[in-house]
C-alpha cells in the first residue's frame, strides 16, 4: 500500500505561550506521529527522538508483516510498539528528574503503514482517525478518567464530551513506569485517510466539524491547516497538532477491503465491544480465503478454531445430511475456543468466501495479553454455552415427554 500524500500542520492555539506539541511525518519509513507534551516541549522531542532511532526495527517488521502476514508477524509489531512506549516513558521520566523545568509526560500516538495495514499506538489522548469513503471513524480510546468512567456505565458518550475529567489521564508517557499502549490494526483501502491528532482538536471540535473540514479539503495540507484552523476558530485553548495521510486511489479498491471491525460487529463474542476495541483484536486473527468446494473444517477432525464468514457463502454438513447454509456474519466453531474436540460437522464453501479465523491459542493469547477486553470476550462465550445447555435441556425435556407419553400408550393398550 503506497501513500500517496501526507501533511502536517502545528499551532500553539490562541491560549497558550508556547507549543509544546511535536509531529513526525516521515514517509520514507512510513511512520506519522503526534505528541502532545504536558510542562514544556522536552517531553515531545524525547518520544520523536527515540521513535526516529528505531526506523531500521520497524522496516525489518514491514519486510515480515509484508511476506507473511500472519499473526505471528502483525502482533511482533504491537509488542515492539508496546516495547517502545515503555522505553519512551523512562527516557521521559529520566530527563524530567534532570530538566523538571522542560516538561514532565505526554501523550502520544503513531501511526505506520505495513502493506496494507496501518497499525494505530497511542497513549493518553491524542487520537486517530479513519475517514473512508465520506464516513469518519475514531480508531482510538482516550486514556482518561472520563473515558473510564464511560467503560464502566457511569457516564454517557454526549457526558464524556463536557466532563471535567475529559482531560485527566489515566495513561501518560512519563507519568509511570508501566504504560499500557493499545495497538490497534486497521485494513486499509485505496483513497483511505488517516488522521492523527493531539486533543487541542478533538476537544475543541466534534466529529461533524473534522469531517466537514476532510469533505471541503480534499488536499492533505489543506485538510491539515483546515482542521487547526477549526480548533483555533473554536478558542484555541490548547495547542493543536494534525497528520494527514492518503493511501494511493490505484492501490486497492475500498469497496473491497476486509472491515474487520464490522465484520466482528456482527459476532456475539465481540459485539458488545465498540468499533476501536475490536481493532485491539484485529491482530489476533487470519484472513482466509477459500475457492468454490474447499472445506474450511472436516467432520471428526481436530477443532481448535473459530471463524465468522466475512463474505461468501458455505454448506455445513453432518454425514450425508444438509444441516445449513452459512453466509456473511454467520459463525462457527466458538465451543472450540472453550475446548479441543473433534469436528461435529464438515464446512464446505459453495462460494468465493472469505473468513477471519480466531484459533484457541490465540484467544487465549488476547485474554491474556488484554484482560479487560478479554473478560468481556469470555463472558459472551459462557452466555453462548449457557444458552446453548439450556436448549438442550429443553430439548432433552421434550424427547422425555414424547418417549413417556409413547409408554403411557403402549400400556394402556
Amino acid at each position: 500500500m503506497k501513500v500517496r500524500a501526507s501533511a502536517w500542520a502545528s499551532d500553539p492555539g490562541r491560549r497558550m505561550p508556547r507549543n509544546e506539541d511535536a509531529v513526525l511525518v516521515d514517509d520514507g519509513a512510513r511512520v506519522y506521529a503526534v505528541v502532545d507534551g504536558s510542562g514544556g516541549t522536552l517531553p515531545a522531542e524525547v518520544c520523536l527522538g527515540l521513535l526516529r532511532s528505531r526506523a531500521a526495527a520497524i522496516e525489518a517488521h514491514r519486510a515480515r508483516v509484508k511476506s507473511q502476514g500472519d499473526t505471528t508477524s502483525r502482533l511482533a509489531v504491537g509488542r515492539f510498539f508496546e516495547g517502545l512506549f515503555v522505553e519512551a516513558s523512562e527516557a521521559v521520566r529520566a530527563e524530567a528528574r534532570r530538566r523538571p523545568d522542560q516538561g514532565r509526560s505526554a501523550a502520544m500516538v503513531i501511526a505506520t503503514v505495513l502493506g496494507d495495514l496501518a497499525f494505530v499506538a497511542h497513549v493518553g489522548n491524542a487520537r486517530a482517525y479513519l475517514w473512508r469513503r465520506g464516513a469518519l471513524r475514531c480508531l482510538t480510546v482516550d486514556h482518561t478518567l472520563a473515558m473510564q468512567e464511560h467503560r464502566k456505565g457511569n457516564l454517557t458518550a454526549e457526558e464524556v464530551g463536557t466532563s471535567p475529567f475529559r482531560k485527566t489521564l489515566t495513561q501518560a508517557l512519563g507519568l509511570s513506569t508501566h504504560v499500557s499502549p493499545d495497538i490497534a490494526e486497521v485494513r486499509l483501502g485505496g483513497g483511505d485517510t488517516l488522521v492523527l491528532c493531539s486533543d487541542g482538536l478533538h476537544n475543541a471540535v466534534d466529529e461533524r466539524a473534522i469531517a466537514a473540514a476532510l469533505t471541503q479539503n480534499p488536499r492533505e495540507d489543506d485538510a491539515a491547516r483546515a482542521l487547526v484552523a477549526a480548533a483555533n476558530e473554536a478558542g484555541g485553548a490548547d495547542n493543536v497538532s494534525v497528520v494527514v495521510l492518503t493511501t494511493a486511489a490505484d492501490a486497492a479498491d475500498a469497496g473491497g477491503v476486509v472491515d474487520v471491525a464490522s465484520a466482528l460487529g456482527d459476532v456475539f463474542l465481540f459485539r458488545q465491544l465498540s468499533e476501536a476495541e475490536r481493532l485491539l483484536a484485529a491482530p489476533y486473527f487470519e484472513l482466509q480465503r477459500y475457492p468454490p468446494g474447499a472445506v474450511l473444517c472436516r467432520e471428526g477432525e481436530p477443532g481448535d478454531s473459530f471463524f465468522t464468514i466475512v463474505s461468501g457463502s458455505a454448506r455445513v454438513t453432518h454425514g450425508a445430511a444438509h444441516l445449513i447454509t452459512l453466509g456473511a456474519g454467520d459463525h462457527a466453531g466458538e465451543i472450540s475456543l472453550a475446548r479441543r474436540g473433534p469436528r461435529t460437522a464438515t464446512i464446505t464453501a459453495l462460494t468465493e468466501t472469505t473468513t477471519l479465523m480466531l484459533s484457541r491459542a490465540r484467544f487465549v493469547e488476547l485474554i491474556a495479553r488484554r484482560p479487560r477486553l478479554g473478560a468481556r470476550v469470555v463472558m459472551a462465550l459462557v452466555e453462548n454455552v449457557g444458552d446453548r445447555i439450556v436448549d438442550l435441556r429443553s430439548r432433552l425435556e421434550n424427547i422425555g415427554r414424547v418417549l413417556a407419553g409413547g409408554l403411557r400408550g403402549s400400556d394402556e393398550s
